[in-house]
């Protein structure tokens, strides 16, 4: 062999080994940059060796390419962990806002409510003092401003998920462009026959942005161009080409957020199942699990409390001997029909269903969807979206969990459908009308009184006016038979009005009025009940009110027991979903530790790489000495 042909050699080793030595050099460098790939020098024995008659002489070391580390298996679990953890932080930080809105003690809608009851056992005890009615008044404005309060908390977080949506998808839409771009560049490099390392790098970090805001699904064609999936299989990336979610208002309630994605000018819808993970993925699902649910239970404990209030004032006199007028309006129940249905020549949807409350302490703390029953021709399917809950069949009039369904003259068009609030409206418009303390119905509209002759035991324990009779109130007679019980009910002129015979522990009921007895009564006893004429003396009607505290006004529960549930739930909700951040959390870590021990830059191996190809770019300086030494004999022999 030639001095020529061993400094040949000793060159190329040279240059191999300062590659080597230059892509560590840049792993070091990069070692902290962010979605950086482990670089390696690919390098081969140069083809065509020659041929001594000792045997073949190799010609020296080729470079044939500078490869990234990659691994897609491990590249896609992070994705997916990343996606996952986005979402679960997402909503955990909502949620640990919204446990604010079920505030304990003195400060809730449930102590508010226990001052309430608290301020009308004040005024049972007495009736005509003014300073007692006025402190009734207070906890009643109190009651509504805390109303207020809860529901403004609520559309602020509900606000605040539509801001924060839009802006995930200003963030996805602008990476989506500029994955589209790097298709173009990495697309572009091919043809050079090498990978164009950094840009999949840039490409893969772009990618995992992405997944930070919705879960997407990525496919490599063979130019290493990245297609993007995202919801059920829409494509959000093809080639150069990128797609545009859009943050839209949602066609079932237009005061929620809804995302599609734009193609080609149509857009199509995107629910939060499909949409998965990410934060995008997780503000949704808040939206329309946890945020729903707690406006929905503020709602059912405001309307449940107002309406039996309301219902029990009507029931009294006031200090004028008036009847009782409403304490507090709230907001009807709303049917609000979906964006997509049948409308007019003039853009007026065409089917207007009503709904209205029948029982307020039958009312669920859920919004329901409304849609034709395809297997029964004019009659409907009635959704609980709170538990999935169908009703089918449904008529028009029917009552479903204390509200009635009226369809209106316009029948729904196939595929309309509606979503009924009952309650979930009802705390934002919550306001106390009464001003004046005298217009407090704390006196029964009629007064019962033993008559003074009786023989018997029976002493009258409580009178209750559970409605009011059609025709007024007009004096009545109670009149006991016999020693068994049995009695008569005589109205004017001595006439008959009813009987029946009284058992002990139960009310005797007659046109609305619950009259209570402890003791028996004996043949001849009688008691009388006359309209009230000294309303300023009379509690009954405050005493009833009072009595709520213990009464189930809310799904089953007293007002306070309702409240209590709420809370625990809220708690429940957030120690649920802090748990599942911080798990998700703990895997999406996890898995990026998993990824970069595969893919990423170990400095303590790069540097023993850095010492071994130093030594391999000296020995190959040694070489090139060498067969300089050589030459200069050569060439002073043949001087």
């Amino acid at each position: 062999m030639s001095s020529t042909s061993l400094m040949s050699l000793g060159k190329q080793a040279a240059f191999a080994a300062y590659a080597q030595l230059q892509t560590t050099g840049n792993n070091i460098a990069n070692a902290s940059t962010p979605g950086y790939s482990r670089q390696t020098v690919q390098q081969a024995a140069a083809a065509g060796s020659s041929y001594s008659g000792a045997g073949y002489l190799g010609r020296g070391v080729t470079l044939s390419s500078v490869t990234r580390a990659s691994n897609l298996f491990l590249t896609s679990q992070a994705l997916a962990a990343t996606a996952a953890a986005s979402a679960d932080g997402a909503r955990n930080d909502k949620i640990s806002q919204l446990e604010k809105v079920f505030a304990g003690g003195d400060a809730g809608l449930g102590g508010s409510a226990t001052q309430i009851f608290n301020a009308y056992a004040d005024l049972a005890a007495a009736p005509s003092d003014l300073s007692a009615r006025q402190a009734v008044l207070g906890r009643l404005q109190d009651f509504a401003s805390l109303a207020h309060s809860a529901s403004a908390q609520v559309e602020v977080l509900q606000s605040n998920v539509n801001s924060d949506v839009g802006g995930a998808v200003d963030s996805v839409n602008a990476l989506a462009t500029q994955l589209a771009k790097l298709n173009l560049s990495i697309a572009a490099a091919n043809p050079s026959g090498q990978t164009p390392n950094d840009l999949l790098d840039q490409r893969d970090l772009v990618i995992k942005k992405i997944g930070e805001q919705v879960e997407v699904h990525t496919l490599l064609g063979p130019d290493q161009t990245a297609s993007v999936f995202v919801g059920s299989g829409q494509n959000l990336v093809q080639g150069s080409s990128a797609h545009a979610l859009v943050a839209q208002p949602d066609a079932a309630d237009p005061t929620h957020v809804a995302v599609g994605l734009r193609i080609a000018g149509q857009v199509t819808a995107l629910s939060a199942d499909a949409i998965g993970g990410g934060q995008i993925g997780g503000l949704l699902r808040f939206q329309q699990t946890d945020l729903a649910d707690a406006r929905s239970r503020v709602g059912q404990l405001v309307i449940g409390l107002a309406t039996a209030v309301n219902q029990q004032q009507t029931l009294g006199l006031d200090l004028q001997g008036r009847a009782g007028t409403p304490l507090f309006a709230f907001a009807a129940p709303q049917a609000v029909p979906n964006a997509g249905n049948a409308r007019d020549a003039s853009g007026n949807f065409l089917a207007a269903p009503v709904i209205t409350v029948v029982d307020a302490s039958a009312l669920k703390a859920s919004d329901y969807r409304l849609q034709n029953d395809p297997a029964n021709a004019g009659q409907y399917v009635v959704t609980r979206l709170s538990d999935g809950q169908p009703f089918q069949p449904v008529a028009d009039g029917q009552v479903i969990d204390g509200f009635a369904i009226r369809i209106g003259a316009n029948l729904p068009a196939a595929g309309d459908s509606f979503l009924l609030k009952p309650v979930s409206g009802s705390a934002g418009g919550l306001t106390a009308l009464l001003q004046d303390p005298t217009g407090l119905a704390a006196a029964n509209p009629v007064t019962a009184v033993a008559s003074a002759g009786n023989t018997g035991s029976a002493v009258i324990s409580a009178l209750e006016i559970s409605a009011a009779p059609a025709a007024g109130y007009a004096p009545l007679t109670l009149s006991f038979t016999d020693n068994n019980g049995s009695y008569q009910i005589v109205g004017a002129g001595n006439n008959p009005v009813g009987s029946g015979s009284f058992v002990a522990g139960q009310p005797i009921r007659h046109d609305g009025i619950e009259l209570r007895l402890t003791g028996l009564p004996r043949t001849g006893d009688s008691i009388a009940i006359t309209p009230t004429t000294y309303p300023a003396a009379s509690n009954g009607n405050a005493l009833r009110l009072d009595g709520m505290a213990a009464r189930p006004l809310i799904d089953g529960q007293t007002v306070g027991d309702a409240y209590a549930a709420a809370i625990v739930d809220a708690g429940v909700r957030a120690q649920g979903a802090a748990a599942a951040a911080t798990n998700s959390a703990t895997v999406s870590t996890q898995a990026d530790a998993s990824l970069s021990g595969a893919v990423g830059v170990n400095l303590d191996e790069e540097a023993a790489r850095l010492i071994q190809y130093q030594q391999a770019y000296q020995a190959a300086a040694k070489v090139l000495q060498t067969a300089q030494l050589l030459f200069d004999a050569i060439f002073s022999i043949t001087q």
